[in-house]
């Protein structure tokens, strides 16, 4: 019979490969895999399979534990951009290294060439040389040859480049690039764990009609090639990569009609439930997984209480996560040792794997009145930050006696932009500033405006506004600005600063060998020459928000300010800054809460925006 016997086949399951082009030239990148996608092969992997993400996810909160704090156990809390704080950032940044043994960050940084902003790369789409000194990234390395090129990062550069910091883990391979991920040695059984599902789930949806056996009684009277063209056919009718497998059986029995028998299902499906519980545990294996139950598998045979998953949780946190954590703290104090958000080393915080449970009386003999209350989901009280037990303390304030702040409370003592909210009656304060745009022929946006950038910048200006510091050497005035707002300058740097005031029109500085320093407000600044080419400012909608310029909710100095139709300079921006002691220049007519994305910012819907401009003949 066996002679007879034709079984369709299926095409074997070709797993990629983590392959490398040997690139003979460093100025080029090394592709990784097939076709350069194994990173997306990993990410499938992540997506496509419950068991390989849940571990990856699990694994990822383990490590972060109570947060990344400084050493000293202080919290840590700003934000890395624009949209991602800390928490959020380092989410990504392990999930990342989980799943392909490599990190990538874009650094930016301002014109002091200090980084100000970290952006999250998604691993999968950056490739590198071979020295891993130059970096590519695409948005989608599958439809795209276009990609942009990034040098890598290094605490010592100082330009204003973003760069990519590059971190990679370390894996026994043949590869001299790309790190292979740690659960390698899993990646078959993760693959098959997917397939298991594609399986079940065809087999619900064929009503568990797993496979046939087609015998037809003709055999000896049949060519071989029209053997072939029968399954063919049937083949091409019904089977495919995840439908109905067909045996075809050819027997020597003239006259009898083909006979079609179904094999059982539950043959394959217990077959497929063994298959399956292999499967589980090679992956948990390849993952360095000691109890099951820590990722939220439960075993047969295990109890599950309190006492074991600590024990099981201990001896995982003791081989694996203590040396993930020093390996991801170790790139993260790397790539902010020359942040200045970041002042001293950081650290994750362990965290227990369950809270321990106070009864109720021995809760009141330890937590405040307002702990309690939170617990209960209660708003604090004012006098809740004590003891049931202690007698709340009153204070009664001494007669004829008001406080005054110290000369430097006053000084550093800074306004909060974003509780402010500019009204009609503040436009009348400045509505005397400015020109009218009709005045002048606008040239096109200033390409090399002269404005502030950046809250350091803004911050000297005000200061030597508002303190006499004429006379003073270049060194002496370093020397105070270092100490008043602790802001470490060099002197070529507080050249530059300087240099940008005055081009900005915010203030007249000269620098004398002999008088030292002469800073003067720029009081002509608001009659730009006759002359020449020079740059203004009008107040417009933000190009990244939608509607019009002016809205029904608009405040009324916002629309005041944008009827006027005057064209204003950086000094006359300053000027209104102090008038209402905040920048306007960056916060605008106040914060702003954006119904589209459910945010405030600390300023409105509306900027200043440069213009190169010069005066109408007459």
């Amino acid at each position: 019979m066996a002679e007879h016997l034709k079984v369709i086949k299926f095409e074997k399951d070709n797993i990629p490969v983590p392959y490398e082009s040997k690139e003979v030239s460093d100025t080029k990148l090394v592709n990784y895999g097939s076709n350069n996608l194994y990173p997306n092969y990993l990410l499938e992997l992540y997506n496509e399979s419950p068991i390989h993400s849940a571990i990856i996810n699990t694994k990822t909160t383990y490590i972060i534990g109570d947060g990344l704090k400084y050493k000293n156990g202080s919290e840590l809390n700003f934000k890395v951009n624009a949209s991602d704080n800390i928490k959020e950032f380092v989410d990504k940044v392990i999930k990342d290294y989980l799943i392909f043994n490599y990190v990538g960050v874009e650094v930016v940084y301002n014109v002091f060439g200090e980084p100000v902003e970290y952006h999250h790369v998604p691993a999968h789409k950056i490739r590198t040389n071979k020295s891993k000194t130059k970096f590519w990234f695409n948005d989608d390395w599958r439809l795209s040859r276009k990609h942009v090129t990034y040098d890598r990062w290094s605490p010592n550069k100082k330009d204003s480049t973003s760069k990519i910091f590059f971190f990679d883990g370390y894996f026994p391979t043949v590869n001299n690039v790309y790190s292979k991920p740690e659960y390698s040695g899993a990646i078959k059984a993760i693959a098959t764990d997917i397939a298991i599902r594609d399986f079940n789930l065809n087999n619900i949806k064929n009503h568990f009609s797993v496979s046939n056996i087609i015998t037809f009684f003709q055999g000896s009277n049949v060519p071989e090639e029209v053997k072939e063209q029968v399954i063919a056919d049937l083949k091409a009718s019904y089977t495919g990569e995840n439908g109905k497998k067909i045996i075809v059986d050819f027997q020597n029995q003239d006259g009898k009609p083909a006979e079609v028998s179904s094999l059982s299902a539950n043959d394959w499906s217990e077959a497929y439930e063994v298959l399956r519980k292999d499967t589980s545990d090679d992956i948990l294996k390849g993952h360095q997984v000691t109890s099951p139950m820590l990722m939220g598998i439960k075993t047969e045979g295990q109890l599950g209480g309190a006492t074991e998953l600590e024990t099981a949780y201990e001896i995982f946190k003791n081989t694996y996560i203590r040396v993930k954590r020093d390996e991801v703290e170790s790139a993260l104090n790397q790539l902010f040792s020359n942040f200045p958000g970041v002042t001293s080393p950081v650290k994750f915080a362990d965290k227990p794997l369950f809270n321990s449970q106070l009864s109720e009386s021995l809760k009141e003999k330890v937590l405040t009145i307002n702990e309690l209350r939170a617990e209960a989901g209660l708003p604090a009280l004012k006098n809740g930050d004590r003891l049931i037990s202690e007698v709340p303390k009153v204070s009664e304030p001494k007669a004829d006696v008001v406080a005054q702040p110290t000369i430097q409370e006053d000084v550093k003592k800074k306004p909060e932009p974003v509780k402010r909210k500019l009204t009609e009656e503040d436009y009348e304060q400045v509505k005397h500033l400015g020109l009218s745009s009709e005045e002048f022929e606008i040239l096109g946006e200033a390409k090399h405006e002269h404005h502030l950038h950046f809250d350091k910048e803004s911050d000297i200006a005000n200061y030597l506004l508002e303190n006499d510091v004429n006379g003073l050497s270049l060194e002496e005035l370093n020397s105070k600005i270092e100490k008043d707002l602790n802001l470490k300058l060099t002197e070529s740097d507080l050249k530059d600063v300087l240099s940008k005031l005055t081009e900005a029109g915010v203030v007249d500085v000269k620098i004398d060998e002999k008088k030292g320093v002469q800073i003067q407000p720029n009081e002509t600044a608001d009659e730009p020459k006759n002359n020449g080419i020079f740059t203004m400012y009008k107040y417009e909608k933000r190009p990244d928000v939608n509607g019009a310029d002016i809205l029904s909710t608009s405040r009324s100095f916002c629309v005041k300010l944008i009827e006027n139709d005057r064209l204003y300079t950086r000094a006359e921006i300053q000027t209104m800054g102090s008038i209402f002691g905040y920048d306007v220049y960056a916060y605008a007519g106040g914060f702003y809460h954006n119904p589209d994305t459910n945010e405030t910012t600390p300023y409105c819907r509306h900027t200043w925006k440069a213009y190169s401009v010069k005066r109408k003949k007459q």
